[in-house]
């Protein structure tokens, strides 16, 4: 039987880089896998701030669900307002800076994962 790590882990897997609902109220891309002494997170990035949410909380999946023109959609939008796309020097020091404060107290699972996934090519 697995353990709630290894399923986590596996879910990651999945659906890194996709657009996922989180909270029933944010649209944002899954990232990264962090943990603290007391939690496993989903880590998130709405294309400006990263998110950390308890595992505990679900998170849905749109790649697959939702009409392929549509989550294209979210992609084609995620390149032209995601700081990741359009300031990508600027992104990396944020980026950076946001990492290592947070290593400080947590600990990442898994490695960063930004490239956006579409639907079709």
């Amino acid at each position: 039987m697995k353990d709630n790590k290894e399923k986590i882990l596996e879910e990651f897997k999945q659906l890194k880089g996709q657009f996922v609902i989180v909270s029933f109220n944010n649209i944002e891309r899954l990232v990264a896998i962090g943990e603290d002494d007391e939690d496993y997170y989903w880590i998130t990035y709405d294309g400006k701030e990263f998110k950390w949410t308890s595992c505990a909380i679900s998170i849905m999946p749109w790649k697959g669900y939702i009409r392929d023109k549509d989550y294209n959609e979210l992609i084609r939008i995620a390149k032209i307002t995601h700081v990741d796309s359009i300031a990508p020097k600027y992104f990396k020091n944020l980026f950076k800076e946001h990492k290592n404060h947070l290593s400080k107290e947590h600990k990442f699972l898994t490695n960063f994962h930004f490239e956006l996934w579409k639907t079709d090519t």
